[in-house]
């Protein structure tokens, strides 16, 4: 069974800066003749959120806004069930062994919300088994887990701003890097197989 985790990202860019100045003239026969130019100043500052789960860079950053590409490769979760055969019984099967990935998330836009997005049950040909079997957790309150729906969108989680680095603007700056890890329950007897499917998870302001 495979699951491939995604990541999704929302920020919003300020228009490029602009420069504008006047010309004046001034002009006499003697004399100190003086003239002005006045020079009008725009500094945009981009909005940025970062999401990474599992395989990629830390967002290292650099003094002109620069950071890491983005990573072409996308994090597998497998999970192998091996049948327990009770003669004159269906088989059954006990959890496998959870697997864990990093995660972090950076921003300077302040509250960031994290959802999942499922492309809808593990499926095996005409076999399927729902999504709701994979469970998911965090070991850090300030960068917890959203829940995983069946199909679509599920509901959203608070990332808490702040962290290392960010004492500058605490309430606008996030940092925060944890590792998730996703648990498989069982079903009761599924159709042996490979099954496959997608959770995208996003990251954006409110």
């Amino acid at each position: 069974m495979r699951l491939w985790p995604c990541l999704a990202v929302s920020a919003s860019l300020l228009a490029p800066p602009a420069v504008q100045a006047e010309q004046t003239q001034s002009q006499g026969a003697g004399g100190r003749i003086t003239t002005g130019a006045r020079l009008n100043f725009e500094l945009g500052i981009d909005r940025m959120i970062f999401l990474r789960v599992g395989a990629g860079g830390s967002h290292a950053g650099t003094d002109n806004g620069g950071g890491p590409s983005a990573s072409a490769t996308l994090s597998g979760v497998d999970f192998t069930l091996t049948p327990w055969h009770v003669p004159g019984a269906a088989p059954t099967y006990g959890a496998p062994e959870a697997v864990a990935l990093p995660v972090e998330v950076r921003g300077n836009v302040g509250q960031i919300q994290l959802s999942a997005q499922t492309s809808g049950p593990l499926a095996n040909g005409p076999h399927q088994i729902p999504m709701s079997r994979i469970g998911l957790s965090s070991d850090s309150a300030s960068l917890p887990a959203p829940p995983i729906p069946d199909s679509g969108i599920g509901s959203s989680v608070n990332v808490s701003p702040g962290g290392s680095g960010t004492s500058a603007a605490p309430a606008l700056l996030t940092y925060r890097a944890a590792n998730w890890t996703f648990r498989y329950t069982p079903a009761a007897s599924p159709v042996a197989g490979v099954y496959t499917g997608r959770i995208t998870f996003s990251a954006a302001t409110p």
